[in-house]
């Protein structure tokens, strides 16, 4: 297994065809805050420390251009490093210092399924952290549609990743407390099935979800509480089509936690969460994500 591991889920950079559009979404109804616009893409924060946990930059089509994981230290960085190159993938570079606001330390690479990755270190982060109603704090999830998904597991584990859940569906995945910071969806691959953000508390997802409803966006599937991970959510299509969605109160586990298995989670008919007051996900929200793939060299982050 791993030695190394990396710590958090930092950022996902998206390529937009509408900057105009897509910046007013995320700072007036998404509620993010701008904090940097370099060479013409725009970095957005939540409440917490992390620089930015959403990049726009401007492109000719909708993509996932990179998904970044935050590491401890250089000596962190050297050894995921060593783990992701002895599994066997070509396109990666060598761990070698950046600037800001990416960090001063990392490495970009290509997984087995053509996902754009960064290791980093360093980032000169924020000292404000402190909780807003209403308002993202971070990255929660990004939940990824696989090809193969046994393949994509191995480059998560690589990474340090570990098994929280298994489900007839999805394979979720943790790096740290949190119950998952990567999901693996079966099939559809790949391709985004959704990014989450994370509020700080059930009240604030549900009156994001009503200023999401005032500015046209309705709720594609939720309210909720999933089953595993136990957090709450609200599942809607942002501009662009990108499937996005609110969550809260991300069960916290340790190594103690027992791995959940298919025959754990099985829902009464029509049931597909928790609590089982709202309908399956639509299936606009369903299509958005197979809309969004990665560029061919959104892997590099030097230079």
């Amino acid at each position: 297994m791993p030695n190394a591991s990396v710590r958090a889920l930092r950022s996902v950079e998206i390529g937009v065809t509408d900057m105009a559009k897509a910046l007013r979404f995320y700072t007036n109804v998404w509620n993010l805050s701008a904090v940097a616009e370099i060479n013409g893409v725009h970095y957005l924060r939540g409440t917490g420390a992390f620089h930015h946990i959403l990049a726009l930059r401007p492109m000719s089509e909708i993509a996932l251009i990179r998904m970044t994981f935050d590491a401890t230290d250089r000596a962190t960085v050297d050894a995921l490093h060593a783990q992701i190159k002895s599994h066997g993938l070509s396109s990666i570079e060598s761990p070698a210092l950046l600037k800001q606001p990416h960090g001063d330390y990392g490495f970009g690479f290509r997984d087995a399924e053509g996902r754009n990755i960064a290791v980093v270190c360093g980032v000169k982060d924020h000292a404000d952290a402190a909780d807003k109603p209403d308002r993202p704090r971070k990255l929660s999830h990004i939940n990824l549609n696989t090809g193969d998904n046994d393949a994509s597991f191995a480059c998560f584990q690589a990474l340090g990743f570990k098994l929280s859940d298994h489900t007839n569906k999805f394979r979720f995945l943790r790096c740290n407390a949190d119950h998952h910071s990567i999901v693996l969806a079966f099939g559809g691959g790949p391709t985004l099935n959704h990014i989450a953000f994370e509020m700080p508390d059930l009240d604030s997802v549900m009156r994001g979800a009503g200023r999401m409803r005032d500015h046209g966006h309705g709720i594609e599937w939720g309210p909720g509480r999933h089953g595993p991970g136990h957090n709450v959510f609200c599942y809607f299509v942002g501009p662009e089509e990108i499937p996005i969605e609110y969550t809260g109160e991300m069960q916290q586990v340790d190594d103690g936690y027992r791995t959940g298995k298919p025959e754990d989670w099985k829902w009464p008919p029509r049931r597909v969460d928790r609590w089982g007051v709202s309908d399956p996900p639509s299936e606009r929200v369903h299509k958005a994500g197979l809309l969004y793939r990665f560029t061919p060299d959104g892997w590099r982050i030097h230079g």
